[in-house]
């Protein structure tokens, strides 16, 4: 198992290296090409003919790699950066387990019930046809509070398919196995709880895992609305500074995406911890 995963880890490594000097390479082509064919380069990315050359070459631009780990190193934005990843990150968990909570009790009562379940269903369904962009406003206009609106956000994102996928996961068990435990005069609370539940959690830490990094962009959206901290407010306020913090915007958007990644690695350590008799992870 120890082998596996250290291979699995020089496998992204090697494919996150490879990424990186593509990545480099075709922004400094685009970046020559920009300043070579100036004109060019603005009607590639659909810039007007009347700007000035010197915007069109901006527009055409990719970031280069190595600038933008600078601005993220830089120590005029590292705490910064860091510190508003931790206020969306904090934000975004409180969400994440009201939501699943609400989702793990909600499929509870829908599985007692058919009746429940075909009068509620389309309702629970229903909820998630609202965007997230244009529900956050709303949210964040009804409370005036933005952590309030983060945590309610994040917890819309997540329960939804934590709600889904913990009913299948309580209806994929045997028939014959909950047969055989009526047999047994096992009353519904054990059957739940011996059999039911248990069959349930590897479909619920699934969508637990898909809900980590939806939480995340639910608190950065509603920051967007505006908040006065977290990183979806930095990655504002430098779209407003224009080019020249052009690269401390690609550091918070990768300070955002190490927060999904290292929330889902969360999770799943959860699980992997949670669910050792699951066979993928056994030693």
């Amino acid at each position: 198992m120890r082998a596996l995963q250290r291979s699995t880890g020089l496998s992204v490594a090697l494919i996150a290296l490879v990424l990186l000097v593509l990545w480099e390479l075709a922004s400094w082509l685009f970046f020559q090409a920009s300043v070579t064919e100036p004109f060019r380069a603005g009607a590639i990315s659909g810039a007007d003919p009347t700007v000035p050359p010197e915007m069109r070459v901006v527009q055409m631009k990719l970031p280069l790699p190595h600038l933008v780990v600078a601005a993220l190193l830089n120590p005029d934005n590292l705490d910064q950066l860091w510190l508003a990843g931790f206020i969306t990150l904090r934000n975004a968990i409180q969400g994440f387990l009201v939501g699943g909570l609400i989702g793990v009790v909600l499929a509870l009562l829908l599985d007692q019930s058919k009746a429940l379940e075909r009068s509620l269903l389309p309702y629970v369904i229903a909820s998630q046809m609202v965007p997230v962009i244009a529900l956050g406003p709303i949210v964040y206009s009804m409370f005036r509070d933005e952590s309030v609106a983060r945590v309610l956000i994040a917890a819309y994102v997540t329960f939804f398919p934590v709600t889904v996928n913990t009913i299948k996961g309580l209806r994929s068990v045997d028939p014959n196995a909950v047969a055989l435990m009526t047999s047994y005069a096992a009353t519904r609370r054990q059957v739940y709880q011996k059999l039911r539940i248990p069959a349930a959690m590897p479909y619920l830490f699934q969508a637990l895992k898909i809900a980590a990094t939806a939480s995340v962009i639910g608190a950065i959206v509603v920051e967007l609305m505006g908040a006065q901290q977290g990183i979806g407010v930095t990655i504002l306020r430098t779209q407003y500074y224009g080019p020249a913090n052009a690269y401390k915007l690609w550091a918070a958007i990768v300070v955002a995406s190490v927060l999904g990644v290292l929330f889902f690695q969360a999770v799943a350590l959860a699980e992997r911890q949670l669910l050792r008799w699951q066979a993928e992870f056994r030693s």
